[in-house]
């Protein structure tokens, strides 16, 4: 073989296996309505999400009850009893504690019995959405797969174990259904595993981020299921570092085992009126509901009894979902320092190697990663500046995501091909190859001991990429032979087939927000790969690093001029009116920092910047705030129904109610208040809860969502004569209320900012008083 095939070979072998990696990696084609009954077809459960869908469904709205409603006439249709469980809760360890919210809820479940019935699965997705979201994904897209995989199961024999499908309520306001379920309701205790499907964007595979503790029994019966799970034990050493929950929190707060699942491309659509039936992308249900069907019956007819013990390191292998113990991270580790030294040895003997240019290889990597992070970072944020728009997303990612990141990605190549070429000078190709092995095995030993799950994605490139490289240093000359250019390139492809399905999961995961942590990461796996794939007569610097900057440059600049705000790609925008009916006043009050002609019509030239705690004590962020005309809306209502004095205490009981029916209450105790016991709803916050909320410097906030008509039962207990002062804020989340009914006015071109993000299209009433 010629070297100019042996080139080509090469290249068409890493193609190839890129190719192959991304195929999949990718969310199976969605099947449509009239496949066969036994299997799940997203075109039967897009028509669910025809009404679940249809608009935003908060708790304690009008549409939330009618998904409600459709949930129980859907799953009697399939030839079951649903059940719903209402009840209140409050989860006091949301986050820091800081806050406590509560909510009344409506579970909704349905039970499917197996012959056996003593254990149960209980798979799970909240019903409810955000009030600026119809909740297509978050979570429709878990809710129609569950009824879907319901109407499946129905058309086979009964399972050994019973099915439970958990309908939770109230999960986008704190987690507040699945707690309600975990520690109120009788099934809870039956459960074995938990299954939850979860959705923080519209499209992309269904990943299994998130295992149990002790989960290796589970990770082996879903290598075992047959279902196409995509799962990595990287995602859940990531997840757990992050401050987010979903139900599944409440579960493993409970000690059951379980799987959290969900797809988390198109962050941009993430709780805004974009996450519509139009936006989401049926591959994603379809691979929601194939892994779900598939777990549902293999874990159906299983004894759910651990066979094994302790954690799993797990990755996806083109199809296959390659797992071992946690445990054989270390020797593994060792395993890729003995091949390290192995490879390094033949090249310090065969002179392709100097002990002082090992050193100057580790540098040169160190300041390659550093470098291409800091170009990565730049470019950012020059487009951010080029295109001015983009610093008016809060999400503070790009509706052209995917231009941008396969953008970033091949500016990162450049720059690292460009340090390498400048290093060239003064160290060997061999040594700074030399020296990215070095940086990788080493991580591969450290992350082997601090976390496991992520140990495989720098041993196995080590393990097969060493030997590889101690056979290019055997050879004399900058030239390799035909052959050993196709050993190298063979060496490169475990590291492509682990990497390459993480590289778009880790932009779309940080956001490009953090493109230089994402570099970081990149940038050393970047050094290894040429060095495997890039025959040494091919100058980086002239030939790699000016091709990869040429297509970064096009794709960066066409990325700018197609990120404009349009119907399609609307900008979020920020506005809400607050009346204080103690005080008189009305404000508007907004995010944003760059109003656009719709907001500055309302904020006007007199908008102030600060911080509003007195109405929005949960917003860490200043605000454009500007007075408004003042609207004779009815304040929430305190009633004292309770209030006694015995052994040095006082006991106080105040109903509050939404005179104007708003689905969420807020109430704010006052700084320094002295509390000694408090309940809401009739739950009582135990001592370190209550010291939590204590920290809060505005004082104490209790938020509570779908307050009955009768109102929320409030109940504190001071020192005795301690006067107790509570502001109470009502809202609801439309401009209906406002002066000029601004949401009737708004440009189609904008729509309100995400909930959770920030403010959004909201009316608050607040009033105070000292009871």
């Amino acid at each position: 073989m010629n070297t100019r095939l042996a080139s080509l070979s090469a290249v068409a072998l890493v193609g190839l296996t890129v190719a192959f990696a991304l195929h999949f990696a990718s969310a199976p084609a969605a099947l449509p309505a009239s496949a066969p009954v036994e299997v799940f077809s997203a075109g039967r459960a897009r028509a669910h999400l025809e009404h679940i869908a249809a608009v935003p469904h908060p708790v304690g709205s009008q549409a939330h009850r009618e998904v409600r409603e459709y949930l129980l006439r859907t799953v009697r249709e399939a030839g079951v009893t649903p059940e719903v469980q209402v009840t209140s809760a409050i989860n006091p360890f949301l986050g820091l504690g800081r806050y406590i919210p509560g909510a009344t809820v409506h579970n909704v479940l349905a039970h499917l019995k197996g012959v056996d019935g003593s254990k149960a699965i209980a798979i799970v997705a909240h019903y409810d959405s955000v009030p600026t979201s119809p909740g297509a994904s978050d979570d429709g897209a878990g809710v129609a797969a569950m009824l879907e995989t319901l109407r499946a199961l129905r058309t086979g024999p009964p399972l050994r174990n019973d099915i439970l499908f958990v309908f939770t309520d109230a999960e986008e306001t704190g987690l507040i259904g699945a707690r309600a379920f975990a520690l109120q309701h009788p099934l809870a205790k039956q459960v074995a595993v938990v299954l939850n499907f979860e959705a923080r964007g519209s499209h992309g595979p269904s990943l299994m981020f998130q295992p149990s503790p002790d989960s290796r029994w589970l990770i082996e019966h879903l290598a075992r299921s047959g279902a196409p799970a995509q799962a990595s034990s990287l995602f859940d050493e990531t997840y757990r570092r992050l401050p987010n929950d979903t139900d599944f929190t409440i579960f493993l707060r409970a000690g059951k085992p379980g799987l959290n699942f969900g797809f988390i491309d198109g962050f941009m659509r993430y709780h805004s009126r974009l996450d519509d039936l139009a936006h989401l992308d049926l591959d994603s249900l379809q691979h929601h509901g194939e892994v779900m069907l598939a777990l549902a019956r293999h874990l159906g007819q299983d004894p759910l009894e651990p066979t094994s013990t302790g954690n799993a390191i797990y990755f996806n292998v083109g199809p296959l979902l390659v797992h071992h113990p946690a445990s054989w991270a270390v020797p593994l580790a060792l395993l890729a320092l003995l091949a390290c030294g192995a490879a390094v040895a033949v090249g310090l003997r065969r002179g392709a190697l100097r002990a002082s240019g090992l050193l100057m290889g580790l540098g040169a990597l160190l300041a390659t990663t550093v470098g291409s992070a800091a170009v990565a970072h730049a470019a950012w944020w020059l487009v951010r500046h080029v295109d001015g728009g983009l610093k008016a997303l809060p999400q503070r990612d790009a509706y052209q995501g995917p231009l941008f990141i396969v953008g970033l990605l091949a500016l990162t190549l450049a720059a690292v091909a460009g340090f390498q070429a400048l290093f060239l000078r003064k160290v060997r190709r061999a040594e700074l190859a030399a020296g990215a092995l070095i940086a990788w095995t080493l991580l591969g030993l450290a992350s082997a001991f601090v976390a496991s799950g992520v140990s495989y994605l720098f041993i196995w490139p080590v393990v097969f990429g060493a030997p590889a490289l101690g056979w290019r240093w055997r050879e004399p000359g900058e030239t390799p032979s035909p052959r050993t250019r196709l050993v190298l390139a063979a060496s490169a492809l475990p590291g492509l087939l682990l990497w390459v399905p993480q590289v778009p999961n880790l932009y779309v995961a940080l956001t490009l927000a953090l493109v230089a942590v994402v570099t970081v990461v990149l940038a050393p796996w970047m050094t290894l790969l040429l060095a495997q794939t890039v025959a040494e007569p091919v100058r980086l610097g002239r030939t790699v690093a000016p091709l990869a900057f040429a297509l970064a440059g096009v794709l960066l600049g066409v990325g700018v001029v197609q990120e404009r705000f349009d119907a399609e790609h609307p900008r979020p925008s920020s506005l809400a009116y607050v009346t204080d009916v103690t005080s008189g006043e009305a404000y508007w009050f907004s995010l944003d920092f760059q109003p656009d002609a719709w907001v500055s019509g309302f904020l006007g030239d007199e908008a102030a910047t600060r911080r509003l705690v007195t109405y929005l004590p949960l917003l860490p962020m200043d605000v454009r705030v500007a007075p408004a005309p003042p609207r004779l809306l009815p304040a929430p209502d305190v009633r004292v129904e309770h209030d006694e004095t015995r052994d040095g205490l006082r006991r106080l009981a105040l109903r509050v109610t939404s005179r104007r029916q708003a689905p969420h209450l807020q109430l704010q105790l006052g700084p320094g208040t002295p509390l000694r016991a408090l309940s809401m709803a009739g739950h009582r916050l135990e001592p370190d809860a209550i010291a939590r909320l204590l920290e809060r410097k505005s004082g104490p906030v209790l938020q509570y969502w779908a307050p009955p008509p009768e109102g929320v039962l409030l109940e504190v207990s001071v020192p005795e004569g301690t006067r107790v002062r509570l502001r109470v804020t009502d809202f609801r989340f439309d401009l209906s209320e406002a002066p000029g009914a601004p949401g009737d006015q708004r440009p189609a071109d904008t729509i309100p900012v995400p909930f959770h993000v920030g403010i959004s299209d909201e009316t608050l009433v607040s009033s105070t008083g000292e009871y």
